[in-house]
């Protein structure tokens, strides 16, 4: 794509293929974007290859995997790679968003990759609208379904992350812009669910179209199944961009269920290829360098897991001032954390260690014996299947919708299917789980949860090591962040610079877009028992 002179773009976008920081220069090495798009293979390459530059900062990389994670209290850790020991930190205190900041990357890559992405396939969408064939007609709508996809992909991730930022499309001619005109959050997510529906009804109109399993999506498609990976992601999208519980309780819950129903039936995975494809947010939450130290990089965090005890090792810690908080061993009858052969046992996903890997004046209340062992464990975070997408995650989301429109009956079925085959926990009623000894999850008191607690729960366990993000977009939604938690992140710094606006930021006490304290056992529907 041509580098345009004085093009008042963020230069996420204006500088997408080319890769040059000067918006002043004009590349004569690089053609332009109809030029680049006249050749039909060709343009079929850059939609083709353009999930694997969305794929990492979708949850699969380390930027901004651990942020997000540790922000959330899903993983913790004690290094400052990543921008995550300062934005875990306790007390939380605001992003430091300069263009200087060493730890930068954490919205400014996601902001450069996501609208490089969205820039490449703008390219091929326009072009087959221009009239562009890729052999025959099936091949090209293929082509263009798939950069609806991205689109629609892309501009989620933005709205997730970023407050605001501005939709470009395939119609936007960039030559002509010249100051960047900007879309808050909410109409991002909105105008990202209507480039999916695109490309649901491209693809519907196509029955034959197929997606090989070496690109694309790096899982073998047909046309049903790639129909239900954008309803799917269409139902992340309407959940996960919520900013508070406010905006959490007004999602259309009712939509949520049709593209819960409409979505996958099998989880995602795409096949990793080394140096291509990969999850090295699994590598790292997995990652053994030392013989019996295993997680060595981030743990699972006693917020993940505690509501599991059956000791009073979770209440207590929870009861002890943050910088007197020291780890301990837990016990539990959930199989997931722990094994039958009792508390030092691996369980299916989790396991025990008694090392502490992070430095104690950083704050013991990092410290874990948990370490994860699900996935990423060798080097199978580049070989094989890499889950992405669960059904157990749609059946959830599912439940929370059931739950939230007053037909908690219904959820119950869908919270006990991976608790009962995963955990081997015995099953929840409308009440929650049975009131009896070592009942879980327990709320932070002690006493027995509610079906409340119990769905948000396994949404956690079933969640950790699948993606880096979305248990940050949960706990926003359901207020369970720590009080002063950035809940978005701000256009960065760099790209504020390049286009001579204000430099501003989140987070902090009395900062703008500051989690509220935290309120995790208010219940959203009045009547649930144990739920206040």
């Amino acid at each position: 794509m041509t580098v345009l002179k004085k093009l008042a773009l963020p230069v996420g976008l204006a500088l997408v293929a080319a890769s040059c920081q000067d918006l002043d220069v004009v590349n004569p090495n690089r053609p332009d974007a109809e030029r680049a798009t006249a050749q039909p293979l060709t343009t079929e390459t850059f939609v083709a290859t353009s999930f694997r530059t969305w794929w990492p900062v979708a949850g699969h990389d380390d930027y901004p995997s651990w942020a997000f994670a540790t922000m959330a209290r899903e993983i913790t850790s004690g290094f400052a790679d990543f921008g995550q020991l300062e934005l875990s930190a306790e007390p939380r205190s605001s992003w430091n968003n300069s263009q200087v900041n060493v730890r930068r990357l954490v919205n400014e890559r996601p902001w450069y990759e996501l609208y490089r992405t969205i820039s490449s396939v703008n390219d091929v969408v326009g072009a087959v609208n221009r009239g562009l064939v890729i052999e025959n007609a099936v091949r090209t709508a293929r082509a263009k379904a798939m950069g609806k996809l991205m689109q629609g992909l892309s501009y989620g991730h933005v709205a997730f992350y970023f407050d605001k930022g501005p939709i470009i499309d395939e119609n936007t001619r960039l030559d002509t812009v010249r100051t960047p005109q900007f879309s808050d959050y909410k109409a991002i997510g909105e105008y990202a669910i209507k480039q999916l529906d695109s490309a649901i009804a491209i693809a519907n109109a196509n029955p034959t179209m197929t997606f090989p399993v070496d690109a694309w999506l790096f899982q073998a498609m047909n046309r049903d199944q790639f129909v239900r990976f954008a309803n799917s992601y269409a139902a992340r999208i309407l959940v996960y961009n919520a900013r508070s519980r406010t905006e959490r309780a007004a999602v259309n819950w009712a939509e949520v269920i049709r593209r819960v129903d409409a979505g996958i039936t099998a989880d995602y995975a795409p096949i990793a290829q080394p140096d291509i494809l990969f999850d090295d947010w699994k590598r790292l939450v997995a990652r053994l360098r030392t013989a019996g130290r295993p997680s060595d990089f981030g743990r699972p965090s006693y917020w993940l897991v505690g509501p599991a005890d059956s000791s009073n090792g979770w209440v207590n810690w929870v009861a002890t001032p943050n910088d007197n908080r020291l780890p301990f061993q837990m016990r539990t009858k959930d199989r997931r954390i722990q094994g039958a052969g009792g508390p030092a046992t691996p369980g299916k996903y989790i396991g025990y260690n008694l090392n502490n890997i992070f430095a104690a004046d950083r704050g013991t209340y990092r410290w874990s014996h948990y370490y994860y062992l699900r996935a990423g464990v060798d080097l199978t975070w580049q070989t094989g299947a890499q889950v992405a997408m669960t059904v157990a995650e749609m059946d959830l989301l599912k439940a929370e919708a059931l739950i939230r429109l007053g037909r908690a009956a219904e959820a119950v079925p869908l919270i006990n299917k991976t608790r009962v085959a995963n955990g081997q926990l015995p099953p929840v009623t409308l009440d929650g789980p049975p009131n009896e000894p070592g009942c879980v999850p327990r709320k932070e008191s002690g006493a027995c949860g509610s079906l409340w607690d119990a769905l948000r729960y396994e949404k956690g366990i079933e969640g950790v090591g699948v993606n880096g993000v979305i248990a940050f977009l949960d706990a926003r939604g359901w207020q369970t962040l720590p009080e002063n938690t950035p809940v978005q992140f701000p256009i960065p710094g760099r790209e504020l610079a390049t286009l001579q606006l204000p430099l501003y930021t989140f987070g902090g006490p009395g900062g703008q877009s500051s989690a509220p304290a935290r309120d995790p056992e208010r219940c959203p529907v009045s009547g649930l028992a144990r739920c206040p």
